[in-house]
């Protein structure tokens, strides 16, 4: 009797041993599959694995599996600082199991925000607003004979074709201080790149406008044809509706400046349009030749006072380490986003009431 109620109470400590026993196992294997994917998803990414000499060979996938399970085991922080972004949101999981370490815990909620699209976009949106700044002030980027070479057609349609022929001389003199023969063959080469690229735009816009003559043409036909037949109807006393719709749309044709009756005020207007004009595009990534990923994924360009703040009292002032959900737009990053809106939206109604003005002066 002894030994079997000996057996008896012994029995429950086996089944707990073995449900605790089963959970590990689960949450092994949990871990295990994450491992396994984050491996995977790294090793067939655009990552740099390690610096390759031009003739050497390229890394096969199990190679990479095996540079990238090094670095994992070998350290969190390293692994997210370096291959964090070609991860997916839900893999990031695999760092939150009981892991306690503030490093890894702000590499993770950093990610988190990158992998946000909404907070994504307004981070590069910030970003290029900053390095826009920076670069004007620098003044090479944005002075006028770069922005010529990238825009020449708008260049000379706003500025060019209003300049003397003394400005254009000083404009285009070269300083020949220092100068060497490989400097002076890259600006022959930048030149003749200028000149063949004002030519693809000019037929681009040539035939944009064929485009819109055809319509015009249309319009036009139907403009004569309700005339027609609103004489017919203006004789029993009604009144042209067609008629007047069209005479308005002659008016709001828009006036061109004449180049030899232009004013020094304009002249200003029409550069501060351009001058908008380049901004903009540099802000919307149409610079063909700026490598945008120099800023889109530069935290250097991060204005810290406007988004950082909350985020790093999160991470390190409080007594744990906490996650952070989701991240969502705060009432500063709204702030911070409707104030560039604002800058650029001025900007452009400048531009819109100068040009206004511009249309309105005598000819």
């Amino acid at each position: 009797m002894v030994e079997s109620s000996e057996k008896i109470i012994s029995m429950p400590t086996t089944s707990v041993d073995t449900v605790a026993d089963n959970n590990l196992n689960i949450e092994y294997n949990i871990e295990e599959t994450l491992e396994q994917k984050i491996i995977s998803c790294v090793a067939n990414s655009s990552a740099i694995f390690k610096s390759q000499q031009i003739d050497e060979p390229e890394l096969t996938v199990e190679e990479k599996k095996i540079i990238t399970s090094n670095v994992l085991h070998k350290s969190h922080s390293q692994f997210l600082s370096r291959f964090g972004k070609y991860l997916t949101i839900d893999l990031l999981e695999y760092f939150t199991i009981k892991n306690d370490n503030y490093e890894v815990i702000h590499y993770v909620n950093k990610l988190k925000r990158y992998f946000n699209s909404k907070t994504r976009q307004l981070d590069r949106k910030n970003r290029r607003y900053e390095a826009l700044k920076v670069l004007v002030d620098k003044g090479e980027y944005f002075s006028e004979t770069s922005m010529m070479k990238r825009n020449p057609l708008l260049y000379d349609n706003l500025i060019g074709r209003y300049l003397t022929e003394e400005q254009k001389k000083a404009r285009d003199n070269l300083d020949t201080t220092n100068i060497t023969f490989v400097n002076l063959l890259l600006e022959s080469i930048e030149r003749d790149h200028m000149k063949t690229l004002k030519k693809n735009q000019e037929d681009e816009e040539d035939d944009v406008l064929e485009e819109n003559d055809s319509d015009s043409d249309t319009e036009d036909q139907i403009c004569m044809n309700s005339k027609k037949i609103d004489k017919n109807i203006s004789a029993w006393g009604e009144i042209s509706n067609v008629e007047t719709s069209c005479k308005a749309e002659e008016k709001g044709k828009e006036l061109i400046v004449p180049v030899n009756n232009i004013t020094t005020n304009e002249k200003n207007i029409l550069r501060q349009e351009f001058v908008t004009q380049m901004y903009q595009n540099f802000l919307d990534g149409k610079d063909v030749d700026f490598d945008y990923s120099l800023v889109d994924d530069n935290e250097a360009y991060d204005n810290l006072d406007l988004r950082d703040q909350d985020e790093e009292e999160k991470y390190f002032d409080s007594e744990t380490p906490e996650w952070i959900d989701e991240p969502q737009l705060t009432k500063e990053q709204d702030e911070s986003e409707d104030e560039l809106d604002k800058y650029m939206k001025c900007l452009k109604e400048q531009s819109h009431t100068s040009q206004h003005h511009l249309r309105e002066s005598p000819t």
